[in-house]
């Protein structure tokens, strides 16, 4: 194939024709993910459901504040002040201005499909996020004083759910654009270290419990690469998706 052949593809928004029934090693590792993350979220909500982590989960909390000031965490002030940093990386303000900036660039840039594939899979892992938080109803931690100010039931952490789906999301559209595997992986793996930078914020700032966190990350990773595996294997949704323009 040209250079002007393989510029031409990436430059089109228009899903690539393949064979359905091959997978490619980027969609054979999101698999297994998929499974792995699901897996775990259901196996941490058994163990929330029935308290069998209960004695765990506060011992984490007491044991990143002081001894003699439960109000005060442990670390200096710096620290404090970039947990608070880290905390609004998944703050719902940043994450809608986040995505309504990339999708308002993607529809101008005249790539709707990027643009609908980010729109729905934040919007409906927004609705999941929640709807889980109702059907557990797990109360916040109230052992220590909180440095923030949740609204919401404790489990999954929406936080942590959210900036995972959020991130992901946008890693996974990029990395469709790279023509090396190394650029993807960082693309992929880096949307992981900013979630996990959030979730160690909200057990740090005492709102959310250990495994609050993990299941919000496992749900947030299982949403978002359940949304982009359907749209990369199922041609009905393939109009919603990416383009899939460079080779693995």
């Amino acid at each position: 194939m040209s250079t002007l052949q393989t510029t031409s593809k990436l430059s089109s928004d228009r899903p690539a024709s393949r064979p359905v029934d091959s997978w490619r090693w980027t969609e054979r590792l999101g698999l297994a993910m998929l499974i792995l993350t699901g897996s775990l979220f259901g196996v941490l909500t058994l163990l929330v459901s029935s308290e069998t982590t209960q004695a765990f989960d506060e011992s984490v909390i007491q044991a990143l504040r002081h001894q003699g000031d439960g109000g005060l965490p442990i670390g200096p002030r710096w620290f404090i002040e970039l947990a608070r940093d880290f905390t609004a990386l998944g703050g719902y303000g940043v994450l809608v201005t986040l995505t309504i900036l990339v999708t308002t660039f993607l529809v101008l840039e005249r790539k709707p499909h990027r643009a609908k594939f980010a729109g729905l899979t934040i919007g409906s892992g927004y609705l999941l996020s929640m709807a889980l938080k109702h059907l557990v109803g797990r109360p916040r931690p109230d052992m220590v004083p909180w440095l923030s100010f949740p609204h919401s039931s404790s489990f999954p952490s929406g936080h942590s759910m959210m900036s995972a789906i959020v991130y992901l999301t946008m890693g996974l559209m990029l990395s469709e654009l790279a023509s090396h595997r190394r650029v993807k992986v960082f693309l992929a793996v880096s949307p992981l270290i900013i979630a996990a930078a959030v979730g160690f914020s909200r057990v740090y700032m005492g709102v959310h419990y250990v495994t609050d966190v993990a299941a919000g990350w496992s749900a947030g990773i299982f949403w978002a690469l359940l949304c982009w595996l359907i749209v990369r294997r199922c041609p009905a949704f393939r109009s919603f998706g990416p383009t899939e323009a460079v080779s693995d």
